[in-house]
């Protein structure tokens, strides 16, 4: 997933029969502040009716897209998957080490994962 700014709407009268009644919206990566702009802008399907300024996670390879629209021949890569709030960013990641709940119980020796019961 990439988080993006949706900076623009595309406006196409004529298309793939499949992208019929999607809205095409031009996303810019951002970097964790949010504003700055990592790389190119690329094109992307909207699920989730985003708007010009809004703040968007995407997912930019066709195999999820394909997953997602259940479909093995659309020509499509990007799409817009989810609006986002609110971005908290940790400044030292160290700091998050033990902090899951997978790690609370194993080293509680209790719960999910304590005694090798990952994805149970």
């Amino acid at each position: 997933m990439r988080l993006c700014r949706v900076t623009g709407d595309v406006v196409s009268t004529v298309k793939n029969g499949k992208f019929q009644g999607q809205r095409i919206l031009c996303c810019q990566p951002v970097d964790l502040d949010c504003r700055t702009p990592l790389g190119s802008s690329f094109l992307a399907v909207d699920l989730v009716q985003a708007g010009v300024g809004d703040l968007v996670l995407t997912i930019t390879e066709g195999g999820g897209v394909r997953i997602h629209f259940q479909d093995d021949q659309i020509p499509l890569a990007s799409v817009v998957t989810a609006q986002v709030d609110e971005l908290e960013v940790v400044p030292d990641e160290a700091a998050l080490e033990g902090q899951s709940c997978l790690e609370r119980a194993r080293a509680e020796g209790s719960g999910a994962g304590a005694r090798g019961e990952e994805g149970a």
